[in-house]
């Protein structure tokens, strides 16, 4: 349930670019450093953001320099660290084992029960590093699994689930910042479980998954309402994110937030408009 909070790259300049990848390599640098090079399959949009958002609010004064890595052999590329990219990889390897685990348990994936295995050992130790947010991980899967055995048709009650969790994730430090950063995490956590369901819904329904949106779908206005749905839902991450005392790298945040995020609803909904046509 990621890969969502993407640029909308035509949107940005190109130095505005170059500095949102120095952050996606940082945290992958972050990742190969602390946990191996085979943890790296943990990386993702959402903990790019996150690591940018921390950087922003707290100007911890992240380092910048030109790297080499397996992937970019030959030509050195902008890289960023601190503590913030520290603590979005260790975020990163937590989050993917339990989804990998989670892939296991639902349908008995065996790609997913050995890439688990892989990063098992380095999940342990991020967990011991971050013990409060692995617990809201953790409480998080099981939950979700008790609504999904239930098929709770309370879109609200599957959707918060994910906003709780993510919420707690971005609340790094519980000071001052807490209420905003939280808010902002649950509305972001909450788009993105309703924009996976509505990616999902049409293959859910074929296969009788468990999918809270399915009973919205007989609706002829049904993208209509989903966008509504979720535009209801970020307007109050938005809010939250403009009150946060942000300068640096926030155009670029606010592509993510206000644009890029819209990216995946908007591919699956031109493809669902088509077929219900």
């Amino acid at each position: 349930m990621l890969g969502y909070m993407t640029v909308r790259k035509t949107e940005l300049k190109f130095r505005e670019y170059d500095r949102y990848r120095a952050f996606y390599c940082g945290v992958c640098h972050a990742i190969n450093d602390r946990y191996g090079m085979i943890s790296r399959l943990s990386l993702s949009y959402e903990m790019t953001f996150l690591c940018m958002l921390l950087s922003s609010l707290y100007e911890d004064g992240v380092n910048e320099e030109k790297k080499r890595c397996f992937l970019h052999p030959i030509k050195k590329n902008a890289v960023v660290s601190g503590p913030e990219t520290d603590y979005c990889a260790d975020l990163s390897v937590v989050i993917t084992w339990y989804a990998l685990r989670d892939g296991w348990e639902d349908e008995k994936r065996i790609d997913r029960l050995a890439e688990s295995a892989l990063i098992k050992n380095a999940a342990m130790l991020s967990a011991q590093r971050l013990p409060r947010q692995s617990k809201a991980i953790k409480e998080y899967v099981q939950n979700l699994h008790e609504l999904e055995r239930r098929k709770e048709q309370n879109l609200d009650a599957a959707a918060n689930l994910t906003g709780v969790m993510l919420s707690e994730l971005f609340d790094w430090r519980q000071d001052g910042y807490t209420d905003d950063l939280k808010s902002l995490g649950f509305s972001v956590g909450k788009f993105i479980y309703l924009c996976d369901s509505f990616e999902d819904v049409q293959l859910d329904i074929k296969k009788n998954n468990y999918n809270p949106l399915i009973t919205l779908y007989g609706d002829p206005d049904f993208i209509g309402i989903a966008e509504k749905m979720m535009s209801s839902v970020m307007n109050c991450g938005t809010l939250a994110f403009e009150r946060l005392p942000l300068l640096e790298d926030v155009e670029i945040l606010r592509n993510i937030l206000y644009s890029g995020m819209w990216q995946r609803f908007e591919l699956a909904a031109r493809r669902m408009g088509e077929s219900r046509q």
